[in-house]
């Protein structure tokens, strides 16, 4: 089996973690950013699979820090592929009741960060002549939920990028594509714990995502299986349409 490589922006997260998993197990190597706590477990991940991780710190509210991280991954390996899963959630609460504060993080990190992200790597791929975006957004950027208005504001927002990137880079044949995940069984989706029965009653296969599930579908995308398909958002939700 050829051996490809993958940048994984985020990749100390759930999903992320997920996404490391999966994609070592087949055969990719793996660029890993994260930008804190430990990355043993993701380096244990590789050594298990036999394929080789680099880890780059990476902060999305820094311009310099994401333009920095990229081209080290670039510089590291010859990337096939990019999967741009970093980002935060806050408490639900009513958009009149949040605090700027958290506005303003959510916006710079799960929002700018990842249009720098995108800006970079397009621009780097482009030089390369070949390459592949895949953004994680969320069912919440398709239809919004009440309480998480930034959250969704921002879920929304790179669907459109991903959208309107997918049109630029189509003529370099640099294909960008975007999943949007349920509820995901995460440290993110911790806090949900005690609603957990009643959100498994609503999706119609009747049990929870976990990482793995986004990761599968990331895979696939990164492949020669989905070289004819850019531009477009893939709900890994178990059927929901809305919470």
């Amino acid at each position: 089996m050829i051996r490809k490589s993958v940048l994984i922006i985020g990749a100390t997260g759930g999903i992320g973690e997920s996404l490391v998993r999966v994609f070592a197990q087949n055969n990719y190597d793996i660029v890993a950013t994260f930008l804190n706590g430990s990355t043993k477990k993701i380096e244990g991940i590789c050594e298990n699979a036999g394929v080789k991780i680099t880890t780059i710190k990476m902060d999305l509210k820094d311009k310099s820090s994401i333009y920095q991280g990229i081209e080290m991954a670039f510089q590291e390996d010859y990337l096939d592929c990019a999967v741009c899963c970093a980002g935060i959630s806050k408490d639900e609460v009513l958009l009149s009741d949040e605090f700027d504060e958290n506005i303003d993080e959510l916006i710079d990190i799960d929002f700018k960060g990842i249009i720098y992200c995108n800006k970079y790597l397009a621009k780097l791929f482009l030089k390369q002549k070949h390459g592949n975006i895949i953004n994680i957004s969320s069912i919440y950027g398709e239809y919004g939920g009440a309480c998480e208005s930034v959250y969704s504001a921002c879920k929304a927002g790179i669907i459109g990028l991903t959208r309107a990137l997918a049109l630029e880079l189509a003529p370099q044949k640099i294909r960008v594509n975007a999943i949007a995940p349920g509820f995901i069984e995460t440290k993110m989706t911790e806090r949900f714990e005690d609603e957990k029965d009643e959100i498994r009653d609503k999706v119609p296969l009747k049990r929870l995502g976990c990482g793995e599930d986004v990761a599968n579908t990331a895979l696939f995308l990164a492949s020669e299986g989905a070289s004819y398909i850019t531009g477009e958002v893939i709900d890994v939700s178990g059927g929901v349409l809305r919470f």
